[in-house]
């Protein structure tokens, strides 16, 4: 009698299991349920960075409405994310990611952003295999060498570094350089000041530099220290507000260098500098709103109607909102190609896999076996100060080293 229980509590024992594995069949996967897709980011949500963070929320909550409502989710699925904030810190961001993975559990991390924040977590991507898509940061460490779980899409201030040097030498055809890189003294700022110095080389050039702690204000002593060098071309790497900062300093202290800004300073907080901004060059990878392209004409209309009229104001401002957008896209393709099968794995082959994608103009983006690096070519755009406006004055190109 005691046989026959015991044989009939390990018959439904496995009835059950089978049963249980028959219902979650394709949906094994972590952060994925029959009804559900769970993805996590971490944002400078209350550091010097907050105004990115908010940013970016914003254009995942548009995203999320839009997938969710009017395109009916994914395979039955409808899409979340959880927001945890890094304040800009590695420390900080460490800890988010462990507990977006850990406590959670969502399936992928998507729209992070950060030099040095992102840098602290490479091995803790290589040791959870969870697909980070993408990460916006200017460092090469980001792509190379190539991590499989995670994407990088963003400018690359060490291409932009050489290929300041290359438009100084063979576009404007300047006479008498004198090289200078005023930057943010982190990974962010450093890879800047390794692709001048890199393009430097190639011409025969020397480059003076004036580093300056994250969260100053102050930019008097490194305008001071270029003006005594005598630098006439100088590359700003750092947020926006802080190269506005460093334009009225130049402008007290008599020192008159054309500027060449990175992407981030392609944002309405460089008019803060008024007309010291203008004539300046910036480089960036996106399109711009003034250009009227039909990607830029969808974010609107999404944004006005998911956010309304008042909201979406401030996110649509903002020159880097394609930074953002364009992933989201290429993201809901490989969401969609993949089908209900869905798991980690199969996301990152499908997002290495895609071809000839079409963001209506937003921005280039490509990826590939071995190639994490999503961005390969550049415009370079100068302010218009009086229409507040960067001008493209290039068509795209890519650096002349690699």
């Amino acid at each position: 009698m005691k046989k026959n229980r015991f044989r009939f509590t390990i018959a439904i024992v496995c009835i059950l299991a089978l049963g249980a594995f028959s219902t979650a069949g394709i949906c094994a996967e972590v952060g994925v349920t029959d009804d559900k897709i769970l993805f996590g980011t971490f944002q400078d949500m209350s550091g010097p960075g907050a105004y990115l963070g908010k940013q970016v929320t914003s254009a995942l909550t548009v995203w999320k409405d839009w997938v969710n409502d009017d395109l009916g989710g994914f395979h039955g699925r409808k899409v979340d994310f959880v927001v945890e904030d890094m304040k800009y810190d590695p420390v900080l961001t460490k800890t988010a990611f462990t507990k977006l993975v850990h406590q959670h559990k969502v399936f992928a991390v998507i729209m992070v952003y950060g030099s040095t924040p992102c840098t602290a977590i490479l091995d803790d991507i290589k040791k959870e295999k969870v697909p980070v898509f993408p990460t916006a940061a200017t460092t090469q460490n980001m792509y190379d060498p190539p991590i499989r779980y995670l994407f990088w899409y963003a400018c690359s201030d060490e291409d932009n570094g050489i290929m300041m040097v290359d438009y100084i030498v063979n576009d404007l055809k300047a006479k008498n350089v004198k090289l200078g890189v005023v930057y943010q003294d982190d990974e962010w700022g450093k890879s800047a000041l390794k692709g001048v110095e890199i393009g430097a080389k190639k011409y025969g050039l020397k480059v003076d530099s004036a580093g300056y702690k994250r969260g100053t204000k102050n930019l008097n002593p490194q305008a001071m220290r270029m003006k005594a060098k005598g630098v006439t071309h100088c590359f700003y790497a750092g947020y926006a507000p802080v190269y506005a900062a460093l334009l009225q300093e130049a402008n007290k202290v008599g020192w008159k260098p054309t500027f060449f800004g990175d992407y981030v300073t392609v944002d309405p907080r460089t008019f803060m500098a008024g007309d010291l901004a203008d004539g300046h060059y910036h480089f960036f990878n996106l399109g711009m709103q003034h250009e009227r392209v039909p990607g830029w004409i969808q974010m609107e209309k999404l944004f006005t109607e998911k956010l309304g009229a008042e909201a979406a104001k401030e996110p649509l401002s903002w020159r880097l909102m394609p930074l953002m957008w364009t992933p989201l896209l290429y993201l809901n393709q490989a969401l969609e190609e993949i089908g209900p099968d869905l798991t980690r794995e199969k996301l990152v082959d499908k997002l290495e896999s895609i071809q000839n994608f079409d963001s209506g103009g937003l921005g280039k983006i490509q990826f590939g076996p071995n190639m994490r690096k999503g961005n390969h070519e550049y415009r370079i755009f100068k302010c218009d100060a009086k229409k507040q406006q960067f001008v493209p004055v290039t068509d795209w190109r890519q650096p002349s080293l690699k």
